[in-house]
């Protein structure tokens, strides 16, 4: 029984998370489009090749949504 509440919670945790990141995703998108950010600046700046994220929804790593937050002066705590 412990085995199967376990592996149970661990879904739970994962599917969770996963969608949770894409909604962080999500909405530093919407971010740079409503604010009529340049991608090609941001690329430029940070390094990090934003239309694979722009065109095709994918998550930023964790050190990605950092670096973004901190090139675009966003606190990461905001952007949940």
């Amino acid at each position: 029984m412990f085995n199967f509440l376990g592996k149970r919670e661990w879904w739970y945790r994962m599917n969770n998370q996963k969608k949770s990141n894409s909604r962080v995703s999500e909405n530093i998108v919407e971010y740079i489009k409503r604010n009529k950010i340049s991608v090609a600046q941001i690329e430029k700046d940070t390094g990090i090749h934003m239309s694979e994220f722009i065109d095709n929804n994918a998550d930023f790593s964790a050190g990605e949504f950092l670096e973004l937050c901190s090139y675009l002066h966003l606190d990461p705590k905001d952007m949940r």
